[in-house]
């Protein structure tokens, strides 16, 4: 038989170029020659009366050695149906992807089986309606096929469902909640950064932290009961501690008598407190007089936004 030049329909040809690429199960021989499974089941069946395909005992589909090796010529098999209603079932099923979905939250909201989801995705893909975060797992992500959203890889769902919605964090504590090495979690949240899913903010000393956007809360593959990082330790935690600040903050600069008369806080403390606080190198005096007044660093400041975002959530 050798190379003999056999004569294969389009379907023929597509799904015998699939089980040439080693693909071995119906839905995903369907996916990649983009036919629908009937349709497949049929044209596997006659590849393997040609002796170009078989199938083994746990259904999978194997090409031949002759299969493998013969030359074809593809001719046309005649003009499929143009129809252009995909059927109820499959327009039911269009109709619900306003918004990339999971295969098993469509079986849910239509009541039906994640065998008739993807009988009906795959039929639907064959006529070009609809496409697949990942072609292999057809199983999973749905989505209309003029849906620009941009899908994300399994570690990339870790990282951004990591992201808490109410304080910003670091790298550090994104990476010991999603459970990602040191090696590919910045690098991951650089790319989600692109793509505008998380914003970064410049934390306490200067350090780069991350706070999750809008568009990333909305993310349909954001996971809602996922773990989140934990906030970053801040060098202060009181309340009494932010309304000093915030009061410094309010009127530009303050003297150590007058934050003490605003906030009714007894002199001696007040002046313990400041101390404390310029040690944390959160307030700074403003020249070297006695009672100078006093302004907040860049440390301070970004103090007094986390204390207060932290107060709000």
């Amino acid at each position: 038989m050798g190379h003999e030049n056999l004569l294969l329909s389009n379907s023929q040809a597509a799904c015998l170029n699939a089980l040439r690429l080693h693909i071995e199960t119906q839905p995903k021989i369907a996916v990649e020659a983009k036919l629908t499974l009937r349709k497949t089941a049929g044209v596997l069946r006659s590849l393997a009366r040609l002796g170009l395909a078989l199938q083994d005992q746990n259904k999978k589909w194997h090409i031949t050695a002759r299969g493998t090796v013969c030359q074809f010529r593809v001719i046309s098999e005649g003009a499929r149906s143009k129809s252009t209603s995909p059927g109820p079932s499959a327009q039911r099923l269009l109709d619900l992807l306003v918004r990339p979905m999971r295969a098993s939250t469509i079986a849910k909201e239509l009541g039906i089986t994640p065998q008739a989801v993807r009988q009906l995705s795959i039929k639907l893909y064959a006529r070009g309606l609809v496409r697949f975060a990942n072609p292999e797992k057809a199983s999973r992500w749905v989505m209309r096929a003029d849906d620009k959203t941009i899908l994300m890889s399994r570690e990339e769902v870790r990282v951004l469902s990591a992201i808490p919605e109410d304080y910003s964090t670091t790298a550090l504590k994104i990476k010991i909640a999603a459970r990602i090495p040191d090696s590919r979690v910045v690098h991951i949240l650089e790319r989600l950064l692109i793509r505008r899913l998380v914003a970064a903010t410049v934390g306490l000393r200067g350090t780069r932290d991350y706070r999750i956007t809008n568009k990333g809360l909305q993310h349909p593959q954001r996971v809602q009961s996922a773990r989140r990082a934990q906030a970053p330790r801040l060098p202060v935690q009181s309340d009494r501690i932010r309304k000093v600040l915030s009061a410094i903050f309010t009127a530009g600069e303050l003297r150590i008598i007058d934050v003490a008369n605003k906030l009714s806080i007894p002199q001696h403390s007040m002046n313990a407190l400041m101390q404390y606080l310029k040690g944390k190198g959160l307030v700074k005096k403003n020249d070297w007089e006695l009672h100078a007044p006093y302004s907040l660093t860049t440390d301070g400041l970004a103090a007094l936004k986390e204390l207060t975002q932290r107060q709000a959530a």
